[in-house]
């Protein structure tokens, strides 16, 4: 190393680390080196019949599927049958989703004829856009909806950051059950 250059040390550790690893052979190859991940020059991989994509060698590898996003730890090797995280939402009694606090979730700011929406646990179907209601003085659930479209947690704050006090009452083609 020279006084010149006093970076290059730090930059040829850097790329070691970003090499792909020469271990033992007998060890599993990692899915980082599977796929020949080495940096962001190429972010889309296939292998095994399946779609991946890294942002590096460091960072989770992401599968693509038809119905979720995999996330794969980048040193470890590919598994067919890896445990998944299913991730459950806690309702109360009337159907509204909790909060991390055990509390029922509301479009913060957003209300229709003055009454507060909640965000139920219920999710418009094929997706993980959960429905919101409002509920009357019998406790009775009414969804909407807006030009044939039940409304969802983001159109409802959408909407609510369209008017100037949070009444979606202002949107004629609002529709409620």
């Amino acid at each position: 190393m020279t006084d010149e250059y006093p970076n290059s040390r730090m930059m040829n550790e850097q790329e070691n680390n970003n090499a792909p690893s020469s271990g033992d052979p007998n060890d599993p190859v990692s899915l980082a080196d599977e796929l020949g991940v080495t940096d962001l020059r190429e972010l889309v991989f296939g292998k095994h019949g399946r779609l991946f994509s890294a942002a590096g060698r460091t960072a989770p590898i992401a599968e693509f599927t038809d119905d979720s996003l995999v996330l794969h730890p980048p040193g470890m090797p590919f598994e067919e049958e890896r445990q998944t995280e299913v991730i459950h939402y806690d309702v109360d009694e009337r159907g509204i989703a909790l909060n991390e606090l055990g509390q029922p979730r509301r479009i913060s700011g957003a209300k229709l004829n003055g009454r507060p929406l909640y965000v139920l646990g219920e999710m418009l179907p094929g997706t993980y856009k959960h429905l919101v209601a409002w509920f009357d003085d019998s406790g009775k659930a009414h969804r909407m909806a807006i030009q044939g479209n039940i409304v969802t947690t983001d159109m409802a704050y959408q909407m609510r950051n369209k008017t100037h006090d949070g009444e979606l009452a202002a949107f004629a083609d609002l529709e409620s059950e």
